[in-house]
């Protein structure tokens, strides 16, 4: 017993700085790859058009891999409205649509992103491009002007460049494994002289 108990305190130190040196690996550790992001759709996503889109277009922040692409756009009862082809082009993916209806219209996309992940979302949109209401014709009316038509909106999210690899006070991952390995080297060192003094 009274060999054992210096051994004990001499790697209990030792377990708690690989413990620390654990956490701090997982805490520090780079972030898997972040997947590609949709920065912008035209139509844009809740847009409601006075004037009926002859595309689908969604713009992402890194190009886009040409493999099994799709962009499904569908009405209100669920029906595909065209059969199109997805058309990819660097960063983008289109889709041609056909002369649409007034209604609501949902967008269904699937890409596969430049770190070969697929990846896919949806929005959806509302044509009301005879909802605006006509003049009156009389014989003495002035013409009507044109109609005023409100451009596609478009949502565009920032892309934010990746973060370098820190540690909860703001010192490279590098800098902080030094510093663990030290403070063992440090604990290691302490407790092999109390135990040789003990003994």
């Amino acid at each position: 017993m009274t060999y054992l108990r210096p051994v004990a305190r001499l790697f209990l130190p030792v377990l708690a700085v690989v413990a620390l040196l654990g956490t701090l690996s997982a805490a520090l550790a780079p972030a898997a790859s972040a997947h590609d992001v949709l920065l912008e759709s035209s139509p844009a996503d809740g847009a409601e058009l006075t004037e009926v889109p002859t595309e689908v277009v969604l713009t992402f922040n890194n190009e886009l891999l040409d493999a099994s692409q799709a962009i499904l756009v569908t009405d209100t009862a669920g029906e595909p409205v065209t059969d199109a082809p997805t058309v990819v082009a660097g960063r983008t993916a289109s889709v041609p649509l056909p002369e649409l209806t007034d209604g609501d219209y949902a967008v269904t996309w699937s890409v596969v992103s430049s770190d070969g992940h697929r990846i896919d979302g949806e929005l959806g949109f509302t044509v009301a491009a005879g909802s605006e209401p006509s003049a009156p014709t009389t014989t003495d009316a002035a013409p009507s002007p044109d109609e005023a038509t409100t451009p596609d909106a478009t949502v565009t999210v920032e892309a934010t460049s990746e973060p370098e690899e820190t540690g909860a006070a703001g010192l490279p991952m590098w800098l902080w494994l030094v510093v663990s390995v030290g403070a063992l080297g440090g604990v290691v060192a302490v407790a092999v002289r109390r135990w040789r003094d003990q003994g």
